[in-house]
């Protein structure tokens, strides 16, 4: 029914139409009152004054509505419109709790907040069992339908991984891929659960990657399933599941290990680099899978070398074991100075250093890099150049240490010189004795530094010396040092080239003596003339000097002084004993006491003469003078005056005495 009662209007009159018929009327107000479940007929009213029209109709409830059986926090609404007239302007849902009867708008709709489809949707539900209904509005009139079905809510709130990812090889899919279970509050599964999920790396250490067919992955009965996981760097790992309003959750803890060998890295990069010096930063090389990981198993050989110079490193290799898959390298140098880059190999696999740049260091030692011309004459210039560098062998150019050049274990000195550019230059240095040599360059505080061998040869002949000379002898025996001439030049160096022909001959007193050799001139071999069997024939009765002279054409001659002495009495010669003489004639023979040259030795020794003969009957020998047949010498010579052999025939006369005796022989005939 629609009961209409009329109140005080501070409006003044208001007209009415009913079926078609216009009353105006002054009414203080009109008011419908609608309050019903189902249909609903009443009146139009309008308020105020002036003309209005109204028309009896009936309102009409929405029909079948229809909810979920279950729901994961969300409820879909649907229900049939409203027929008959009027129609409704919208309609509002209302979400009853089953058991406590509360209820709460649903959908975000209300009286005053309506929508104007036949469907909405109820966000945000917390768990339990619900019934629903949705009220027409037309107006001020509603008409409620009747009540839903039951929806039981399970509202999700976490996550959990229902598969564990495995421990895996790096880059390769799991063996076992993850999958996570969609929650509510009592850990059961909500099946109805389309909701995204996310997986992560937790604290996802150095860039590590995890790559996923499909990440994230929408829930089918309230479970995410990845396929095709995998992480690219080796480590312990866990992994988060995420999605919008769930509680995360963290798988437990697995391993990526590292693949097979399938690269080389510098993970620590020469640098800090000066000539000859081990870079401040040695190179370290890794053996690594296809991802970058470091394959601890790995024991290569790995060999590094340097692109131009000559890479060093110690002990005395550039061959490096890798220990669990990383080969440190120790000591490793460049000498010279230049940018360059460091190689590595392990068999077929190889990596390139990042470009390391080796700068000059301090002055540390010396070198020639301009070395003396060899083979040299006797007092050529000699010219030198002699540069400070560092312990790489690069010049120094700034360097300004006083270079001193010598002769290495010798005296002679070149002089000093201050560098120009890092290079001391020297010239004008002399050597003038023949043999080998080494300049020594030094200067304080560096290595020294030695040239190499320098031959001084000779210059051209000049001169003659005696190389060997005999300073005394013997008259008329060989000396007992042969003379040697050699062929010098200026600076007194033989002449090894040299065959000049060189003559040795004697002068002095007695003017009589004579130099006998197996030769006075010989060729010399190698610039050396060596005589042989040279002796001087004759002496005085006390010593005698000589001077022997050694002359070549175009060269000064040489001279040296020989003294000859008569030496000691070696013989008795026996002279003046006429070969044939008559019997009775007399005749005086001398006894010389002789040394073995043949010189008179000064001697008194006593004499004794006696005579021999087969002639039967034999003659006798006499001397009437004083002493008789036994005379003493006198000044190395004995004197027999006046003897005679008194019987014909062949005698020999022998002199006898020191030791020594010499006969003569004499033929006495008679006197007719």
């Amino acid at each position: 029914m629609i009961s209409l009662r009329p109140r005080r209007s501070p409006s003044g009159n208001t007209r009415l139409s009913f079926f078609g018929l216009t009353v105006t009327a002054t009414l203080t107000a009109l008011l419908v009152s609608v309050s019903v479940t189902g249909a609903a007929s009443a009146y139009y009213t309008t308020p105020g004054t002036g003309s209005g029209s109204s028309a009896l109709g009936t309102l009409l409830p929405p029909t079948d509505l229809l909810v979920p059986a279950t729901s994961a926090g969300t409820v879909s609404l649907s229900w049939t419109a409203s027929v008959g007239t009027p129609a409704p302007t919208g309609y509002y849902a209302t979400r009853i709790e089953t058991g406590t009867g509360t209820t709460a708008p649903a959908c975000g709709s209300g009286p005053t907040s309506t929508v104007v489809t036949a469907s909405c949707t109820d966000l945000d539900i917390l768990t339990g069992d619900y019934t629903y209904t949705v009220t027409a509005v037309y107006n001020g009139w509603t008409a409620a339908s009747a009540a839903s079905g039951g929806v039981t809510v399970s509202n999700p709130t976490q996550l959990a991984f229902q598969a564990q990812p495995p421990s895996a090889t790096s880059g390769t899919a799991f063996t076992g891929q993850p999958s996570v279970a969609i929650l509510n509050a009592e850990g059961r599964t909500v099946p109805t659960s389309t909701e995204p999920v996310t997986l992560t790396i937790t604290d996802s250490p150095a860039g590590a990657t995890l790559e996923c067919v499909q990440n994230p992955v929408a829930a089918v009965a309230g479970i995410a399933t990845f396929t095709g996981c995998r992480i690219d760097k080796a480590g312990s790992y866990t992994l988060t599941a995420t999605a919008n309003r769930l509680a995360a959750a963290t798988s437990s803890s697995f391993t990526i290990e590292a693949g097979a060998a399938d690269q080389l890295s510098f993970t620590s990069q020469p640098s800090d680099a000066t000539g000859g010096i081990a870079f401040g930063t040695q190179p370290v090389v890794t053996v690594q899978d296809a991802f970058g990981n470091t394959v601890t198993t790995s024991t290569a050989s790995v060999t590094a070398t340097a692109t131009g110079p000559s890479l060093t490193c110690s002990p005395a290799s550039n061959t490096a074991l890798a220990s669990a898959g990383i080969a440190a390298f120790t000591g490793c140098a460049i000498a010279r100075a230049g940018t360059y880059t460091l190689t590595a190999t392990a068999g077929l696999l190889t990596t390139t250093s990042e470009p390391v740049t080796v700068v000059v260091g301090a002055p540390a030692t010396l070198a020639f890099t301009t070395q003396p011309l060899t083979p040299s004459t006797a007092g050529a210039a000699l010219s030198a150049t002699v540069a400070v560098q560092d312990a790489g062998g690069n010049t120094v150019t700034d360097s300004t240490n006083l270079v001193t050049l010598g002769v290495t274990n010798g005296s002679t000195t070149c002089g000093s010189s201050t560098p120009t550019a890092g290079a001391a230059s020297f010239t004008g240095c002399t050597l003038d004795t023949a043999g080998t040599y080494t300049l020594s360059a030094t200067s304080a505080g560096l290595a020294p530094a030695q040239s190499a061998i320098i031959t001084i040869t000779a210059g051209a002949a000049t001169a003659l010396i005696f190389s060997t000379k005999p300073a005394s002898a013997t008259g008329g025996l060989e000396f007992g040092t042969q003379p040697v001439i050699t062929v010098q030049d200026a600076f007194g160096n033989t002449v090894t080239g040299s065959t000049a022909t060189v003559t040795l001959g004697v002068t002095g007193s007695p003017a009589t003596g004579v130099l006998i050799c197996t030769a006075t001139s010989v060729v010399a071999v190698a610039g050396v003339a060596t005589f042989g069997h040279c002796k001087i024939d004759r002496a005085n009765a006390a010593n005698s000097s000589y001077t022997l002279a050694a002359t070549s054409p175009g060269l000064i001659s040489v001279s040296s002084n020989i003294t000859v002495a008569v030496g000691v009495p070696a013989k008795l010669i026996v002279s003046q004993v006429p070969a044939t003489l008559k019997k009775g004639s007399p005749f005086s023979p001398l006894v010389l006491i002789h040394n073995a040259g043949g010189n008179t030795v000064i001697s008194s020794a006593t004499v004794v003469l006696s005579s021999a003969t087969s002639s039967n009957p034999p003659g006798s020998l006499t001397c009437p003078a004083v002493g008789g047949k036994t005379q003493s010498a006198v000044a190395g010579v004995a004197t027999f005056s006046n003897c005679e052999i008194d019987k014909a025939g062949t005698y020999s006369v022998t002199a006898t005495g020191l030791g020594f005796s010499a006969t003569a022989t004499v033929v006495i005939t008679n006197n007719n």
